[in-house]
């Protein structure tokens, strides 16, 4: 799988997971462990972080404001 398409499918599920909880809030750590623990795709923390990095830039998450944690 090219990292594009992993990135992609990493963005999925966070955005899939958001959609049930939209009150969750997580660091990348708790994200890749948590969020993601059961998609069929491989996937590690730098990776998560990309695909978070690429979600901010379009601003479908935030940073929370002191904190490493990331939400809708």
């Amino acid at each position: 799988m090219k990292m594009n398409d992993i990135h992609s499918e990493i963005q999925t599920g966070i955005i899939n997971y958001l959609s049930a909880h939209p009150e969750a809030c997580a660091s990348v750590q708790g994200i890749c462990n948590q969020w993601l623990s059961n998609e069929k795709y491989l996937h590690n923390i730098d990776q998560v972080q990309t695909a978070v990095d690429g979600l901010l830039s379009r601003g479908e998450m935030h940073k929370r404001a002191d904190t490493n944690k990331y939400s809708l």
